[in-house]
């Protein structure tokens, strides 16, 4: 029988089956497979459509604005400490405990129910079968398509449980919704996003693998904010004890620009891969005043982990997490001005939700992958109903967001409060592009991809489709 009917038998007996599917490209509901099931509700519709046409994007934000030296000017005491070490740990419990899929590796069960399993597998088929997408070539793909990639996962439903084990990535990968490295999408004027995309890791991310493929090419892998599949290729295994320790090294290196290069020897010659902001390793010794050494996973001939000795320049890490103060949060958001989007991570750089994930790995501030449960993170300090004004909606940011404390929501999108200039709210975002929808119902893209500081008013060209108009929450991490 094939996989999918195989699932679809299970939960229409069980009456498990997942709720409607609508036409994000997500689920409505999405199931942790952790020691406990989390059932997290998607709040927006996108609706996929052609572009009918294309703008260029001119950015009217003044030059001045452009640094992080202009917003810190503006607060009162910018080096105030927001939160302690101690602060920022009671701080990820309380996000940890909340409906947001947060993994902690340290306590991860050694074992989980096939069942409990299988309603994720089933969620993310009816999740990518909802709606119709294409390949490279703009050929429809059917629903056997699909199934065959579901028909390469290695699950006995004979099985009541699924031995769970350890490893960590020893390359930059990506994390896909099913096991395959096909780039599908959702529309001719969409081929910069591939719906198989899910996220991306550096190497060193510490993860669970619950199983395989058939031929072992694939592993689903719980990372701790992402779930899904990876080249099996990318990971060494462990035991839990040893992933342990890497994940609570004592004294570790952040990194802390964009992108940090390591080397395998001293001389820093013999080039081995390249992380991004908020990655940290175990720190082993300085090396004078411009170099460190740290340890760095690999992988032996049978697939295992063992550790190395990897080089990196003094100036792209701290020891240990910078400290949790507002001008500490905008210099590392501003180091990524104009640095690319790109939907899931994909080729090594970030989208809306990833950018804002790495600045606060930086202060050791763990946040959920995705925007829609960054926003129940700390504390909701607006909530806008649907007949609230723009206008009164600047007002209310302007009173209860803080400067590199607030993120500021909108279906599809997340972004950074910087500060206010003028009364008008301003942030910094990593972006694809601004849509808009004219009289005649036909959709408009003005592409920018890349993370740009703008204020809440772009995208008024056409009446209801400003960011500002689009913004429905606000929430402080403290």
């Amino acid at each position: 029988m094939r996989y999918f009917l195989i699932l679809s038998l299970l939960f229409a007996s069980a009456g498990l089956f997942a709720g409607q599917i609508n036409n994000t490209g997500i689920c409505s509901d999405t199931v942790q497979i952790s020691s406990k099931t989390v059932f997290i509700k998607n709040p927006f519709e996108i609706i996929y459509k052609e572009v009918k046409e294309r703008l260029p994007f001119f950015d009217n934000t003044p030059r001045i604005m452009k640094t992080s030296g202009y917003w810190i000017s503006k607060l009162d005491n910018p080096d105030k400490i927001i939160l302690s070490k101690k602060e920022i740990k009671e701080f990820n419990e309380r996000i940890f405990k909340t409906k947001v899929n947060i993994n902690n590796l340290k306590d991860y069960p050694e074992t989980i129910k096939t069942a409990d399993f299988l309603k994720t597998l089933n969620t993310r088929f009816l999740m990518i079968t909802d709606k119709q997408y294409f390949n490279a070539k703009f050929e429809e793909l059917t629903l056997s398509y699909f199934q065959n990639i579901c028909d390469k996962i290695d699950v006995s439903e004979s099985s009541e449980t699924l031995h769970v084990k350890f490893a960590v990535t020893v390359r930059y990968s990506d994390i896909r919704i099913m096991p395959s490295e096909d780039k599908i999408f959702s529309s001719k004027s969409s081929f910069d996003i591939d719906r198989l995309q899910e996220e991306s890791l550096d190497f060193g991310t510490p993860l669970a693998v619950i199983c395989q493929t058939k031929d072992k090419q694939w592993s689903y892998v719980a990372a701790p904010v992402e779930e899904g599949w990876i080249k099996t290729a990318n990971i060494a295994f462990t035991d839990r004890k040893t992933l342990s320790k890497w994940i609570n090294a004592k004294k570790t290196a952040v990194i802390i620009n964009t992108k940090a290069d390591v080397y395998l020897d001293e001389s820093m010659k013999t080039y081995f891969e390249y992380v991004r902001m908020g990655s940290r390793f175990p720190l082993l010794k300085k090396i004078g005043k411009t170099k460190i050494c740290v340890s760095i996973p690999a992988s032996d001939a049978q697939g295992n982990l063992y550790l190395k000795q990897g080089y990196i320049s003094s100036d792209n890490i701290n020891k240990g997490f910078l400290e949790y103060s507002q001008r500490n949060i905008l210099i590392q958001a501003f180091k990524h001005l104009n640095s690319p989007y790109s939907w899931g991570g994909y080729n090594g750089e970030q989208d809306c939700s990833s950018f804002i994930g790495q600045i606060f790995n930086c202060f050791g501030i763990v946040l959920p992958e995705m925007s829609f449960q960054k926003i129940k993170c700390g504390t909701l300090t607006a909530d806008f109903s649907d007949d609230i004004s723009s206008d009164e909606k600047n007002k209310i940011i302007f009173k209860n967001a803080a400067a590199g404390l607030s993120l500021v929501y909108l279906p599809g999108h997340i972004m950074l409060y910087i500060g206010n200039n003028d009364n008008k709210p301003y942030a910094i975002h990593a972006i694809n592009g601004l849509s808009a929808y004219n009289q005649d119902n036909e959709k408009t893209m003005t592409d920018i991809n890349k993370i740009i500081i703008s204020d809440l008013d772009i995208g008024n060209n056409v009446s209801g489709n400003s960011l500002i108009d689009r913004t429905v929450k606000v929430n402080l991490l403290k």
